[in-house]
Order: C-alpha cells, then structure tokens, then sequence
C-alpha cells in the first residue's frame, strides 16, 4: 500500500537533506552569545579596583591628598631635632653685647662659652664637621709651650684661658688632651 512514486515532497526533501550541514549559521551563534553576555550578572570588583575606582572620584582626591600631606609633616617633624632652649645658647645674645663698652677701652670680642663645648653641638653631621672649640685650641697651645719648655708662656696663657672660662677646670682638660 505504498505507493513506489517520487512526489514533490520528497525531491525536496532529498535536496536539503544533500545541502544542509546540521549547524544554526554564525550570525545567529554570534547573536545568541551576545544576548546571553548582557543577561548574565557582572562579577562584583575586587578590593584594588573599588580602591582605583574611589581614587579617581574628586571628592576621595582631595582627601587622599590632604592625609599624604599630614603623613609627610609628621614624618618631617618626628625627623627634625629638636634644639634645647637651655643648651642652646648660640642663639641668645652673650652678656658681653647686652651693654655698651666704654669709649676708653676696645671692644672685646668674647669667644664660645664654656657652655658651648663640643659636648654642647646637637649631635649628627654638624657635630661631626665642627671645628676644635678656642678652648681646645688654647689648651693644645698650653701643651705645646709645656713641651717646648716655657713654663711661664703655658702660666701665662693657662691664666688668660682661666679668665675666658672660668667655669671650666683647665687642668683636667689639659690632661685629658691627646698627646701630639
């Protein structure tokens, strides 16, 4: 109950069975993709990029700003030594200045104090790079007279050393110098 003849249906569909591949074409591949991207929920950013993100809002700018700035002043501050008003007489004024000298004399041009030894310099760099103090130069004198054998210069110089720093005990500097 067959019939053996060929209708136009199935010409038709010998042809396409012939020239059909079984796969959707790519325009429709790229399409669906496309569609399947925008509905698929976005990752949540990670904690570098809600940082960049809030970084580059103006508002965050100037507040980052402002806290780099009190970090580096603070940072320069806690650097900085502090100088002692009470060790630190290079910066008042000596006695010898606070009143005029007599017309008949010469000004005297005091040198450091004894409270402006070497132990008196803040310490670092320009204590280092400090020249010797007139004290250590005066005593470094006496030596040398001593050694040289004249007893009454070194008395002579030890008295005016004495004079210039009275608080001082100059013998025991002297000893304490170094041999040269």
């Amino acid at each position: 109950m067959t019939d053996s003849r060929h209708t136009p249906d199935d010409a038709l569909l010998q042809h396409f069975r012939q020239h059909s591949t079984g796969e959707p074409p790519a325009s429709l591949d790229a399409f669906i993709l496309n569609a399947a991207r925008r509905e698929a929920p976005k990752p949540a950013p990670n904690l570098w990029q809600r940082w960049l993100r809030a970084c580059q809002q103006p508002r965050w700018q100037m507040a980052f700003a402002s806290l780099a700035g009190v970090a580096l002043l603070v940072g320069v501050i806690t650097r900085t030594p502090e100088l002692d008003p009470v060790h630190n007489t290079r910066l008042a004024a000596p006695a010898a200045f606070s009143a005029p000298a007599p017309m008949s004399a010469p000004p005297r041009v005091e040198s450091y104090s004894a409270e402006m030894s070497s132990d008196a310099l803040p310490q670092g760099k320009l204590a280092k790079r400090a020249a010797p103090q007139p004290l250590e130069l005066g005593l470094q004198e006496v030596a040398r007279l001593r050694a040289a054998g004249d007893e009454a210069g070194a008395r002579a110089k030890l008295a005016e050393l004495q004079k210039r720093f009275p608080g001082q005990n100059l013998e025991e500097r002297l000893k304490a110098l170094p041999p040269h």
